[in-house]
């Protein structure tokens, strides 16, 4: 029998995903802004001492003529060259550090030495990972994912979450639905809609508005005023708290797909991740890929994480490469080590840009979903 204690928790934990990173008074300091400087060389006319005529004579004697110095670039050429992102980078991918020298007259190097001084902060300035960036035309138009729902680390099932999307070019709509099953409903019945629409731009997804609908509660709302850079969080018609917006920040539900649309490029950074309880600086990260073993089959995959910086609760979740970047699984873990653990058993989404193909044997769409277990013993029922 299932233990009551796990149900309160799973009310709890299923609370947290309608909460991420919803903790009061979770504020990070603003990250601290590089210092851009720039690689500066100062040529002064140094006074040139008379040369003894015995000097010239012997220098008049015929040897081997030195090749001419290689002509001096300028000094800060090699940063500005690294500045400039490749084309299929986003334009909010930081550049690597610039570094700054000041050259004395005295300490002229020759023009070899200068250019391998150049070189080491070219060097510097291509160390960082600038990621790697997706189209909004990779990102299904439609479709449905069915998850089912682990709680602990033991990994019990109670419950299962249906997620659906919809977009077009310019504006999209989702939702997921959770909601408790078998033992687990008949101990717990828990049911729990999340619901976020808004707008498609450059910068990805732009929310509008995010709701969450519990059975008994008042319908809890973010009101996203992009204009004034503002959200609203309120309980009902009464404003709860409000917060700044920037570029980038996202809901809980919108996040799912951010990063499968807009890329890696910029990360890890700093966005708003706004819920029906609190809007939290939070820390997104790519953390790599992943071979993933779910229900459905093995995906290979692109793990992301979003964490704050207190610790008290994290979000990795994993988008399916060969499957429009969607997100296959979603686990959270709060500080006390509590689980949540939601893994796509099925699977359903319309092709990439939206239409079949035009072949005579396009589909309209591509599933996924768990096949059913071999029965061994089944056969010992039958003649």
């Amino acid at each position: 029998m299932i233990d009551r204690g796990l149900i309160a928790a799973l009310g709890l934990s299923v609370l947290a995903h309608g909460a991420l990173l919803t903790g009061e008074g979770w504020r990070w300091a603003e990250p601290a802004g590089e210092a851009v400087h720039t690689l500066s060389a100062v040529l002064h006319p140094v006074a040139v001492p008379p040369v003894p005529v015995a000097a010239v004579a012997a220098q008049s004697a015929p040897k081997p003529q030195a090749a001419p110095a290689p002509k001096q670039m300028p000094v800060a050429s090699a940063p500005l060259a690294a500045l400039a992102p490749p084309s299929e980078v986003i334009s909010d991918a930081v550049p690597g550090p610039l570094f700054e020298q000041a050259v004395a007259p005295a300490a002229l190097a020759p023009p070899l030495e200068l250019a391998e001084a150049e070189a080491a902060p070219e060097a510097d300035s291509a160390a960082p990972d600038l990621g790697e960036s997706f189209a909004l035309d990779g990102w299904p138009a439609h479709g449905a994912i069915v998850y089912r729902v682990y709680l602990g680390s033991a990994g019990l099932q109670v419950g299962e979450a249906r997620h659906d999307w919809f977009h077009d070019d310019t504006s999209y709509r989702m939702q997921v639905t959770l909601e408790t099953t078998g033992l687990a409903a008949l101990l717990h019945g828990f049911h729990y809609v999340q619901k976020s629409e808004g707008e498609l731009g450059p910068e990805g997804l732009r929310p509008k508005q995010f709701t969450v609908a519990q059975k008994g509660k008042k319908l809890e709302t973010a009101l996203f005023d992009w204009d004034n850079a503002k959200v609203s969080i309120r309980r009902g018609e009464r404003e709860r708290r409000n917060a700044p917006l920037q570029t980038g920040d996202q809901d809980v539900l919108s996040l799912w797909h951010q990063i499968g649309i807009v890329g890696t490029a910029g990360l890890p950074r700093e966005i708003m991740v706004v819920s029906n309880k609190e809007a939290t600086p939070a820390l997104l990260e790519a953390v790599g890929d992943e071979g993933l073993s779910l229900p459905i089959g093995r995906l290979e995959t692109l793990r992301v994480r979003a964490q704050a910086q207190t610790g008290v609760l994290t979000i990795d979740i994993w988008l399916a490469r060969n499957y429009g970047m969607l997100p296959v699984r979603i686990r959270m873990v709060d500080d006390k080590g509590e689980v949540l653990d939601q893994q796509a058993v099925q699977l359903r989404l319309a092709p990439p840009d939206g239409k079949a193909s035009e072949t005579a044997s396009a589909v309209d769409s591509i599933e996924l979903k768990e096949e059913a277990p071999t029965e061994p013993l089944a056969n010992l029922y039958t003649n």
